[in-house]
């Protein structure tokens, strides 16, 4: 795990927070693995299949805002082989 500086970890926070307090609920029950892009200011977002899909997206839609990419119900924004299946680590 990385360690954020404050300014990139109060970034992130707010891009989850975003997150939990808009979509979490309702992606997490209709997109559950796919890559996320979170704008923390206007708390908008973009998914996509894949990390390289969503930061296409993400760039179209927020030009250069920064965006936070992580998946819908947890995990990594890559995936290296293997599946992810719901409440279940590969492995």
């Amino acid at each position: 795990m990385a360690v954020l500086s404050p300014a990139k970890s109060e970034f992130v926070e707010s891009a989850r927070k975003a997150y939990a307090d808009r979509w979490q609920a309702t992606l997490e029950r209709e997109q559950f693995g796919k890559v996320i892009a979170v704008e923390p200011e206007s708390g908008e977002y973009v998914l996509g299949n894949t990390l390289s899909e969503t930061s296409k997206a993400a760039r179209q839609r927020f030009a250069k805002k920064p965006v936070h990419i992580f998946r819908v119900g947890g995990g990594g924004a890559v995936k290296i082989g293997g599946a992810i299946a719901r409440g279940r680590i590969p492995g």
